[in-house]
């Protein structure tokens, strides 16, 4: 597809080529891996050196928000088994300096690709960048999913971002399992689908506590469906529009786990043939990994027998992310995950969940390399969407929580229901290693960040030195060495119920009136952990009536009064969703804002309730206008900031400060100077250039501000709880362990030049 695509630049491409070159030659005479650097010299130079340089005869790239780095690995390791000369970018990166690179290294010095083959792991973000100059003959998209909220958003966002730049030219391969992706680039007719037929550990609903797919892509009806394999990966189909998943080419029909073999049958080839093939270790995700990989090498020639012999040769699920081995009778297994990623870590923890035996889990979730700089902080709500829960299985012993965002962690562990004399909190990988109490179980996992790879070493390495000395028995490092809650007075109200799940009521005092929250649109509430709000007013409520209303039911609040209504951030397309089934009800919410109903509001949640959503090419969606706001959204730009403001309770009281984090696609128009929510000292208003953040009319409250805004301040929930409640006093769920959380958010946002990590 690309021989006509040859280099065209002057005297700049030329020289940006031969200087990418020599920076990528001196790289490698002092032994060290040129990465993206030639690309990135190369753009400097030539700000469009790609479009300039002449590509491979035949390009492949693998996409997608899970799955991609092993499809992709997978795959090139099938090819130079099968002795097809190929160019790949392992050592290059993902976006744009990382393809540019990868040409740089294939290309001679006078511009010309020595490799008539590139097969390239493509970040889904730099379609934007890299497809406007590259036209891959085949295009494979593993899945979509809620990935890093900072960095893509949102699913239907990271969609309209690739659709928009595919290629009608180009073959996509498509899993046929995922109703999200399974709908790129529509104008493009040559599609190849592929899906995993009904395996006997499938659900019959999506798993985990925030779904990517909670209502049908194309018109917004009601999913049913008949099995799931993964989160929403499954068979469904629409009850209103019929919308269903496409016929597949290649499908899995069998899978033998004790033979280590799974069957494809061929459907689109005369007399649907089947063929079986090797796989190593079994998770969903290995064999969605390996099929994948193995429908991609299918559609560029090589034989089924060859790939079979490949895979019977060893060639497999590579160890980068599965590590395992054996010391002293104890199995120690090291899993990684992507980080900020919610999907990825609870398949993680699944997976522990799942295998055989008593363990101990180490979570090293925190980004290490993101903590080495002492002016960025990492967006902690993806721990809201991430399935904890999966920890409070009677067979993983203890928890031992390590990293920067640990006191973070431990609320999140806290409200999944984790028994805290279970959970163990400490400072370094070491400390990690010695809290170990090797007595309690034979297995010892590792939950970790894939950039935290060193950590995880230098803690498995201690463990084995303890293992190999005979040294069974945990010791704390010191004083933080514990969990919170091991401190708090008896009577604190924060015990678990015997069954491993939270105690609302133990986790805090039962209120004698039972307050009616209403929570708006839950399903589609679930943006950046926004989910966290109701999960904890649900722990510190649990008495408390909460009614959700859901995508075609009518309000609660259209006929009655509650004491509390809540609506956390969703994508841009259901904001305008929501903004059409509320508009019936404007003028009753709009009275009960009068009359003094508490409302929260959070996230992107306050623009349903502006005037009007205006998009950079003008288009313009007209609000509830209950609060005198326009939204001016542009899906090019991510607005971010880390948050301190001062909250004036109005009751004489001194302010409470409220920390959080903004991460949006807007910047808001409106004058909110006599009512605001907070007056910031750290970050910005309803824009950039703004000191007062949100709106507060009466007691609606509508905030940008994210993080979960509820767990990350016990102050300003205790002031709003006693509101709703009507109480004089309430406890907060786990108070010790998320006042410690918010001490030292607090303190670290005030840093100067603190900023949120991209």
């Amino acid at each position: 597809m690309n021989d006509g695509t040859r280099g065209h630049g002057g005297p700049r491409f030329h020289l940006a080529l031969a200087a990418s070159k020599a920076a990528a030659a001196g790289l490698k005479l002092m032994r060290r891996n040129a990465g993206q650097m030639p690309g990135v010299i190369a753009e400097r130079i030539d700000p469009v050196f790609l479009a300039h340089i002449e590509k491979p005869r035949r390009i492949v790239f693998v996409s997608g928000t899970n799955g991609k780095t092993t499809t992709n690995n997978l795959l090139n390791d099938l090819l130079t088994d099968n002795g097809v000369r190929h160019v790949d970018n392992r050592a290059g990166g993902n976006v744009i300096a990382g393809v540019e690179s990868t040409l740089i290294k294939n290309a001679s010095l006078a511009g010309h690709q020595r490799v008539d083959t590139a097969v390239m792991e493509l970040d889904e973000l730099s379609f934007r960048r890299v497809l406007p100059h590259v036209t891959p003959d085949i295009l494979l998209v593993t899945n979509l999913y809620r990935d890093s909220f900072s960095r893509n958003a949102n699913p239907d966002f990271i969609f309209s971002v690739m659709s928009e730049h595919i290629s009608p030219d180009t073959k996509l391969i498509l899993n046929a399992d995922d109703l999200i992706s399974c709908r790129l680039a529509p104008q493009n007719r040559n599609r190849v689908y592929f899906s995993i037929g009904r395996l006997a550990e499938d659900t019959p609903e999506p798993q985990g506590i925030a779904c990517d797919l909670t209502a049908c892509p194309e018109c917004g009806g009601r999913l049913e469906y008949d099995y799931c394999h993964l989160r929403h990966l499954g068979r469904a189909h629409c009850t209103s529009c019929g919308f269903a998943n496409p016929d597949p080419a290649y499908e899995v029909v069998s899978v033998d786990r004790a033979a280590h073999t799974f069957t494809v049958r061929e459907n689109a080839a005369p007399g649907a043939p089947t063929y079986t093939y090797r796989f190593g270790v079994y998770s969903i995700t290995n064999l969605y990994n390996l099929f994948a990989a193995t429908v991609v090498a299918r559609e560029m020639g090589l034989a089924p027998e060859a790939i079979a012999a490949s895979l019977e040769r060893g060639i497999n699920v590579t160890a980068a992310r599965y590590a395992e081995q054996e010391v002293g009778g104890k199995r120690l297994v090291a899993l990684a995950s992507k980080g900020e990623n919610s999907t990825a870590t609870s398949v993680a923890l699944d997976t522990i969940r799942r295998e055989p035996g008593d363990k101990i889990v180490i979570l090293m979730l925190a980004d290490a390399h993101k903590a080495e700089s002492p002016t960025t902080t990492e967006y902690i709500g993806w721990y809201y969407q991430s399935d904890f829960e999966y920890l409070t299985d009677p067979a993983i012993k203890q928890v031992v929580v390590q990293g920067v965002t640990s006191e973070d962690l431990l609320v999140r562990l806290r409200l999944a229901g984790v028994d805290p004399a279970r959970l163990v909190m400490v400072t370094t990988p070491q400390e990690a290693a010695d809290a170990v109490d090797l007595s309690l179980a034979d297995s010892v996992f590792w939950a970790y960040d894939i950039f935290n790879g060193a950590d995880v070493e230098k803690s498995r390495n201690r463990l084995i030195a303890r293992i190999e000395a005979g040294r069974g028995a945990a010791h704390a490092s010191g004083e933080d060495a514990v969990c919170p809650s091991d401190r708090e007075p008896a009577g604190s109200g924060n015990g678990d119920a015997d069954d491993g799940k939270p105690s609302r009521a133990s986790a805090c005092a039962p209120a004698p009136r039972k307050p009616v929250i209403e929570v708006l649109f839950p399903e589609y509430g679930n943006q950046a952990g926004d989910n966290g709000n109701v999960m904890y007013l649900r722990a510190c409520l649990p008495d408390a009536t909460f009614v959700e209303t859901s995508h075609g039911a009518e309000p609660y609040f259209a006929t009655e009064r509650p004491d509390l209504i809540v609506m956390c951030g969703m994508t841009e397309k259901q904001q305008e969703t929501v903004i059409e089934r509320l508009r019936p009800y404007r003028d009753r919410l709009a009275q009960l804002v009068d009359e003094g109903v508490f409302m929260l509001f959070t996230g992107n949640a306050p623009e349903v309730l502006g005037r009007e959503i205006v998009d950079a090419r003008g288009r313009s969606v007209a609000g509830l206008g209950i609060i005198d706001a326009v939204a001016h959204r542009d899906m090019a730009s991510r607005y971010l900031c880390v948050q301190v403001g001062g909250f004036d309770a109005a009751d004489g009281s001194e302010p409470i400060d409220v920390v959080g984090f903004k991460i949006q696609f807007t910047q808001i128009e409106g004058d909110n100077r006599r009512s605001y929510f907070l007056k910031d000292e750290v970050g910005w208003g309803l824009d950039e250039h703004s000191s007062f953040e949100g709106f507060r009319v009466n007691n609606l409250i509508a905030t940008w501000i994210i993080g979960p805004i509820l767990p990350l301040n016990p102050d300003f929930t205790s002031w709003l709880l006693k509101n709703v409640t009507g109480e004089g006093s309430v406890h907060l769920a786990y108070e010790p362990e998320v006042r410690a959380a918010y001490a030292k958010r607090l303190s670290e946002l005030r840093a100067p030049g603190m900023h949120l990590a991209y």
